[in-house]
């Protein structure tokens, strides 16, 4: 208890050492060397945590030797996931040339984490989080998901909080085995400290939603009580010393947001909504999105905190190419976001998402489709007899699907793949506005056939061919038999089948 009473007091002169307006971003490098790699796998992928935002993702090629090079700005330190075969976490900070050397055969986190070598800037930080890691990803604390999952199913609300404060007794005992062995700085012991914490936090935001799925209930059956979700405020105050924590912060955002202010929001609706019988939907929408965003200001007193999540909430309806959100509160996000690092990069992504959408610019390359009066059939007869003696790579998707588009990117790698094949690339647009879906196309710049299906059309399409979730994907061989379908068949994961086909 002793030990981290004066980490506490390590992490509020920490703190108080580190206050800055981090209004400069730099470069920082990420080099180094993957040894013994798969010359069919030749990519490693680095994902730095953008709090407030989606993680930004580079894809390296390994050269012949296994050396790769990436670049990225930063106003402030972060982690970022370093991804090959299986992942790890590094430590950066804006200026940093980190360098790092791993044995790219083992496919388990803690089989990589005893080969890996850093040089370099923040070289000691990153050997010592690695560490840290090691002792994380191989305790059961981590790994017995089977466990985890009979907590989930068969403990009621009381029971399973005590699971997690016995849990939360190991994180801690981990902690201070950490420190105990490690001469860590005061930088990556709350890295650390909020790494772990980091377990606890999803573990109790996702239980409810767990349970009633592992239970088949549905949330009229069963729920947990209002306080359920107060703990979460015990990770307050959010500081600047945190911001190293990357990943572990941006998760709590998200759960704060989404598991402690939206069910206040919902329950304010509830009682609006009950006094107003004749509320239009547009209506509705509004008083939603006004609820929402001056929820978000009414419960999160923590104002560094609540700059991250209306920064959140800005920037994931910009991920859908949507504007009004944002348009309609601009004058809140220019009142309340002030530090540059949530700013700058938010107004940013609003102009050039404002210019696509009012002139998009789609890919050359790509073919637009128009079958405005075509059932889901004809439709489809249309792909294939458009595509006859071909494979057929059909792509399901919606401009306010996040995972869709997050797929776009290794279906243009496949694309590139499968260049001078007889395959062609089909995508539909499902339950989406035109005018966003050209937008997201400019912004996306993918090639393809591109199809836009209406509301009725859509449902339609649905119907008949049991999408019922996207991203969704059909394999079609050269007679325009549909081979598979599911939301498994994912561009990075689906090489071989189309090469199977390809060679029927």
């Amino acid at each position: 208890m002793k030990r981290l009473i004066c980490f506490f007091a390590v992490l509020i002169l920490f703190s108080c050492a580190t206050q800055s307006n981090n209004t400069k971003k730099e470069k920082v490098i990420i080099s180094g060397k993957v040894l013994n790699f798969n010359p069919e796998n030749p990519k490693v992928r680095i994902t730095v945590n953008r709090l407030g935002f989606l993680g930004t993702q580079i894809v390296k090629q390994l050269d012949s030797l296994g050396n790769f090079k990436a670049v990225f700005d930063t106003y402030i330190p972060t982690d970022a996931w370093i991804t090959y075969q299986t992942n790890f976490l590094v430590l950066t900070h804006p200026g940093d040339s980190i360098y790092v050397e791993f044995n790219g055969k083992p496919d388990r986190r803690p089989d990589i984490l005893k080969t890996i070598k850093f040089s370099g800037d923040a070289d000691k930080q990153n050997k010592d989080a690695a560490k840290l890691q090691l002792l994380y990803f191989s305790n059961p604390v981590y790994y017995d998901f089977e466990a985890k999952q009979k907590a989930i199913k068969e403990l009621d609300t009381a029971a399973y909080l005590n699971y997690l404060d016995s849990l939360r007794t190991i994180l801690d005992t981990m902690f201070r085995q950490f420190i105990s062995e490690v001469e860590a700085d005061a930088e990556t012991k709350i890295w650390a400290k909020f790494f772990l914490d980091e377990n606890y936090y999803s573990a109790l935001s996702f239980y409810p939603y767990d349970h009633r799925r592992a239970n088949g209930l549905k949330n009229s059956e069963w729920s947990v009580p209002p306080t359920f979700y107060e703990p979460l405020k015990n990770r307050l105050p959010i500081s600047e010393s945190m911001f190293i924590s990357g990943y572990a912060l941006s998760s709590f955002i998200n759960r704060y947001h989404y598991y402690y202010v939206l069910p206040k929001v919902i329950e304010e609706r509830k009682n609006i909504r009950a006094k107003t019988n004749d509320m239009s939907i547009s209506d509705s929408r509004r008083m939603y999105d006004s609820l929402h965003v001056s929820g978000i200001i009414k419960y999160t007193p923590d104002t560094l905190l609540r700059q991250m999540v209306l920064t959140e909430l800005f920037s994931q309806n910009f991920n859908k190419s949507e504007v009004r959100l944002f348009e309609n509160y601009k004058n809140i996000a220019d009142a309340y976001i002030k530090r540059p690092f949530l700013k700058e990069p938010l107004f940013d992504r609003y102009q050039k998402l404002k210019e696509y959408l009012e002139n998009p610019r789609i890919a050359s390359d790509a073919q637009i489709k128009n079958v405005n009066d075509f059932t889901a059939q004809q439709i489809m007869d249309n792909i294939i007899d458009s595509n006859k003696g071909k494979v057929i790579y059909l792509d399901c998707w919606a401009t306010w699907c996040g995972p869709c588009k997050s797929e776009m990117p290794n279906s243009k790698e496949l694309m590139k793949k499968m260049r001078g094949k007889d395959i062609a690339f089909v995508y539909l647009c499902l339950d989406s506005e035109k005018r966003i879906w050209k937008a997201s196309l400019a912004e996306l710049q993918i090639s393809g056939q591109q199809y836009f299906l209406n509301k009725k059309q859509s449902k339609d399409f649905r119907s008949t061919y049991d999408v019922h979730g996207i991203p969704h994907y059909f394999l079609i061989d050269k007679k325009g038999k549909i081979t598979e379908k599911g939301s498994h068949l994912r561009p990075n994961r689906v090489k071989e089948k189309i090469e199977s086909l390809l060679n029927e």
